[in-house]
């Protein structure tokens, strides 16, 4: 019985043992636990503040370069102004672009430059003379110029527009109809002519060639203003 009691005794006294050091692991973990969360808050705090306590500036960034979006309009290749000479295509009686009847061809030469213009020998109705050539893009013959001389003195005699980008302040130009031409210029014949069929203004001192591709050339010469179809295009311009 004593043997009994004594073993029991024993196995109170071991239990009781180790849930004391059952509790005692758990204070200790509880222990480590805080021990870690303070010491995470104080590498917290150190990496907000600057030695001397000071909570730092935030680092600049680095300014980002600003890029153009795309289709905005860039100035280095703004649109050129009707007053440079090659830019200039307007249409109007006596004169295309610079270009007027009765200037002198050195007055010509100092508009347009040397480099703008080019000297040609001008065939038609079997005469061969002397012009020139005014040069547009990638020298691209905007117009030719005829001259007239006495002595040396020459000035511009006829104009011929060769591109269809010039245009009267109407509109009317190279690949306008008939029409166009009626309700914006006085009209006052129609007739075969050096380069085709042309139809003339007197007052503006322009012929526009007609396109007469639809109608016979025998019939030409019979033709009167209002026998030409409305329809029909213009395929060049010359003023005189």
């Amino acid at each position: 019985m004593k043997k009994t009691i004594l073993l029991f005794g024993t196995l109170l006294a071991l239990a009781s043992c180790k849930q004391d050091a059952s509790n005692a692991q758990d204070n200790n973990e509880t222990q480590l636990e805080e021990a870690a969360g303070d010491v995470s808050a104080e590498a917290g705090e150190a990496a907000t503040q600057s030695p001397d306590g000071a909570t730092p500036a935030p680092a600049a960034s680095e300014p980002m370069t600003e890029e153009p979006l795309p289709g905005a309009p860039s100035t280095a290749s703004t649109p050129p102004s009707a007053a440079n000479p090659l830019f200039n295509l307007t249409l109007q009686s006596g004169q295309a672009g610079r270009v007027k009847i009765g200037m002198s061809i050195d007055e010509l030469k100092k508009v347009y430059g040397e480099t703008k213009l080019r000297s040609i020998e001008h065939s038609i109705e079997g005469n061969t003379t002397a012009a020139y050539e005014v040069l547009g893009e990638r020298h691209r013959p905007d117009l030719r110029v005829e001259q007239e001389c006495a002595g040396t003195a020459c000035k511009v005699s006829r104009i011929t527009v060769l591109n269809p980008a010039f245009k009267s302040q109407s509109g009317v130009g190279i690949g306008s109809t008939f029409r166009d031409v009626k309700e914006n210029f006085k009209i006052t014949s129609v007739a075969p002519g050096e380069i085709g069929f042309v139809a003339i203004s007197e007052d503006a001192k322009i012929s526009f060639v007609l396109d007469m591709r639809g109608i016979p050339s025998q019939r030409w010469a019979k033709l009167k203003v209002n026998d030409v179809p409305n329809s029909t295009l213009v395929s060049g311009v010359m003023l005189y």
